[in-house]
């Protein structure tokens, strides 16, 4: 007799996913609809079944829209031309997106680069879900993959119209990008080598066990001057298991740090309850930032408090200043969207989804159209086993985009 917990254990061995972490009533219902519907429950513990992996499919969510969280293809630029480069001038950068979902995240690294010049590079892209691989190498995108940072005058002359309203990603860059079948969680897929790893939002699904290898996994794939990009709330966890950051604001940029002779301690990220994630008790410092021409969405940072300095304390692993910092700005020039979204995203590499949750509905009340407070917040509300709501939410700030 097949249970739901036999399912959930097969989940979690084979693709890392936590249901605490992904809200486990939900994916509870999805299982019991599977086994009900399943003539031989048994193949839905078999990953080479079409019933796993329909079962795993409805497990993930492939959220990512073209250049989310423009912040780190900025560091980007700017780590590539003020360090990388130089060191290699005459190399190909090879830059892993994964997991990529459906495609959006790999195909706006080809873009960004190839507008600035960046000279040779290789894009690989690689998910466990096969669903998504195929929409990734059709390349055609409809409004709700062009969201916050995509810059229409800069990047709209890499897509080309097709008929049913939908914009296919041109043919130069799509050569730029390979898509291949990976798993994250999975020892028995390598990750290939890599100077530049984009994973984002990947590890707030899986539990310890797998968190923790899975950045070991990372940590060994990616060059020693490479530069590893996490989810806003993932880098805390990234800064005990071997690297340190990159400095970079907002970006949640990781450089590798010195050998260590003793292994991380266990720390989970946050899960949809109110569960503190244990910072480590000292932060590495945050390495200078090199040199370089500017970027041409670069604001330096100033030295008095602001939201941009506090952006790159929360970054550096300083969760404490930054959110001290975020009171001094609240009590001196008032509350704006911008603050409370920060603060929700401090709350969530807390372990605060509660706070997290106020803080970006805050945002909105001020703001109904911040859309970086309702990106958030669907996927905060997805974790937490509330999909309808999420829904909406992500329906909301797709009503925001251009017709």
């Amino acid at each position: 007799m097949i249970t739901g917990d036999d399912i959930l254990h097969a989940l979690r061995s084979h693709a890392g996913i936590d249901a605490v972490q992904t809200g486990e009533a939900t994916l509870r219902k999805e299982i019991q609809r599977a086994i009900e519907a399943c003539e031989h429950p048994h193949r839905l513990l078999d990953p080479a079944t079409p019933e796993w992996k329909d079962l795993l499919e409805s497990a993930l969510v492939p959220e990512t829209w073209f250049f989310r969280n423009v912040e780190a293809f900025q560091a980007l630029g700017r780590w590539l031309s003020g360090s990388w480069r130089p060191a290699h001038p005459e190399s190909c950068l090879r830059i892993l997106s994964l997991p990529c979902a459906t495609g959006e995240e790999p195909y706006s690294l080809a873009m960004w680069l190839a507008e600035a010049g960046a000279g040779r590079f290789r894009v690989l892209a690689g998910d466990i879900s096969e669903r998504s691989l195929a929409t990734a190498r059709a390349a055609c995108y409809r409004r709700n993959s062009f969201r916050s940072g995509f810059d229409e005058e800069r990047f709209g002359k890499y897509f080309e119209q097709v008929g049913d309203g939908s914009r296919r990603v041109c043919g130069a860059i799509r050569s730029m990008v390979d898509f291949e079948s990976m798993n994250l969680a999975g020892p028995q897929t390598p990750i290939p080598p890599a100077d530049v790893i984009f994973c984002r939002n990947a590890l707030i699904y899986f539990g310890v066990p797998a968190q923790i290898e899975a950045l070991a996994r990372l940590h060994a794939a990616l060059s020693d001057d490479g530069i590893l990009f996490l989810g806003p709330v993932e880098p805390p966890l990234a800064l005990q298991c071997g690297f340190v950051s990159a400095g970079f604001p907002m970006a949640f940029a990781c450089l590798k740090g010195p050998a260590k002779s003793e292994e991380p301690a266990p720390a989970m990220l946050p899960s949809p309850g109110p569960r503190r994630v244990r910072k480590p008790s000292r932060l590495p410092a945050p390495p200078a930032v090199p040199a370089c021409e500017p970027d041409p969405f670069h604001r330096d940072l100033p030295a008095a408090d602001s939201l941009e300095s506090a952006r790159a304390l929360a970054d550096a692993g300083d969760m404490d200043a930054a959110a001290g910092m975020l009171d001094r700005l609240a009590a001196t020039s008032g509350p704006t969207p911008g603050l409370f979204y920060l603060r929700g995203v401090l709350s969530e590499a807390l372990g605060r989804a509660d706070l997290a949750e106020a803080a970006y509905r805050k945002a909105l009340y001020l703001d109904p159209a911040h859309h970086e407070s309702l990106a958030q917040l669907s996927l905060l509300l997805e974790l937490g086993g509330r999909a309808e709501v999420a829904a909406r939410m992500r329906r909301r700030a797709a009503n925001l985009l251009p017709q």
